[in-house]
């Protein structure tokens, strides 16, 4: 049924199947929709393909207008020498922001489809959510449909806040009505990173009008519900927080005015302070993905010069106490600032960003 998408000619016609699709109870593929910021025109992706040679090798992508700020996308990738195809549409209709639709099976999205998207950062970045925000945007979406919302399932890493403890570490999932009451006790004895949630929202009289999902990395899905009413009152809300969050990361970096130089950092803070092993954790871990020197990297602080060699921005990281502070130098663009936070978070866990006031 998911391979019928491909004969979706308009975006009149990417309603009415959705809508149709998702209105009926029956097994099938949710349908995902993948949110991702650019300044691109849409019609370069597959000449930027084209020209970077390790994506020409694995990637073969053919992209068709169908109407005004409306795409389909053909791709095929080879998986261990296999080839992984599949189709999707992609919505550019909101300024800066491209919204990837594809019910395909989530093998092809997961190896293929998002796998392309994180190679053409900084070009085309993600939109990372950590727990508080994925719970603002829950509130917003129970506004939104004037109902009750209640998490149904949800995955998290943990770790006990107390290293001195024999609480169990590692990956968390529960599936049941109300996880959110869980969620929260876990909150109290673990350092949390949540991945994603499954939610459901219901009217007044409990009557089931939405099942869907939000991961950490900008993706929503639809599992029941009309298609209409998700992409208003999910996707555009997340879109709306998403761009909010990209202001707050934007224009950061280091200015020199009338000889003084002048910074806008911004932080994480967490109910719990840092403790060695965290540090130590921190540093060893920041330093695969980034070019970093440490300047210190022990009990009771670490300090750190951090470098996107993708994108060219640069980082002054320092954790002390309870407080990760992260300052832009030279060059600090909003993708580069986010990603680096939402690393930050996947080792430390989720805490909540706000700007340091000069």
């Amino acid at each position: 049924m998911e391979r019928m998408t491909s004969q979706i000619a308009d975006r009149l016609g990417m309603r009415l199947f959705f809508e149709k699709l998702y209105t009926t109870r029956e097994k099938r593929p949710p349908l995902k929709a993948i949110i991702l910021l650019s300044e691109l025109q849409i019609e370069e992706l597959r000449k930027i393909v084209r020209k970077r040679k390790k994506l020409a090798r694995t990637y073969d992508i053919n992209l068709t207008k169908l109407e005004a700020s409306l795409y389909g996308l053909t791709l095929k990738r080879l998986v261990r020498r296999r080839p992984v195809s599949g189709y999707a549409l992609i919505d550019v209709s909101h300024e800066g922001v491209w919204v990837v639709f594809c019910n395909e099976k989530s093998y092809f999205v997961k190896r293929a489809l998002e796998r392309l998207f994180v190679a053409l950062y900084p070009k085309v970045s993600r939109l990372y959510l950590n727990y508080s925000q994925i719970r603002a945007l829950l509130n917003v979406v129970k506004e939104a449909y004037k109902g009750k919302t209640a998490l149904t399932y949800f995955t998290v890493k943990r770790e006990p806040k107390l290293t001195r403890t024999f609480r169990e570490r590692g990956t968390f999932q529960l599936w049941e009505e109300n996880a959110e009451e869980e969620l929260l006790k876990q909150s109290k004895d673990y350092r949390l990173t949540v991945d994603r949630v499954n939610f459901e929202v219901e009217d007044e009289q409990s009557m089931l009008l939405l099942q869907a999902h939000i991961s950490r990395r900008g993706v929503c899905k639809l599992r029941f519900g009309s298609f209409a009413k998700f992409y208003e009152n999910v996707v555009l809300k997340a879109i709306d927080l998403g761009l909010n969050w990209k202001k707050f990361y934007g224009h950061r970096e280091r200015v020199v005015s009338e000889g003084k130089i002048w910074l806008k950092p911004f932080r994480i803070e967490y109910p719990f302070d840092l403790d060695k092993r965290q540090l130590g954790r921190l540093a060893d871990r920041v330093s695969k993905r980034y070019s970093c020197s440490i300047v210190h990297g022990g009990n009771p602080y670490f300090v750190a010069n951090i470098c996107d060699y993708q994108d060219g921005s640069s980082f002054g990281v320092t954790a002390l106490g309870n407080i990760v502070t992260i300052t832009p130098i030279t060059r600090g663009t909003h993708q580069a600032a986010w990603k680096l936070t939402n690393r930050i978070q996947e080792i430390l866990g989720d805490g909540e960003i706000v700007s340091v006031l000069g």
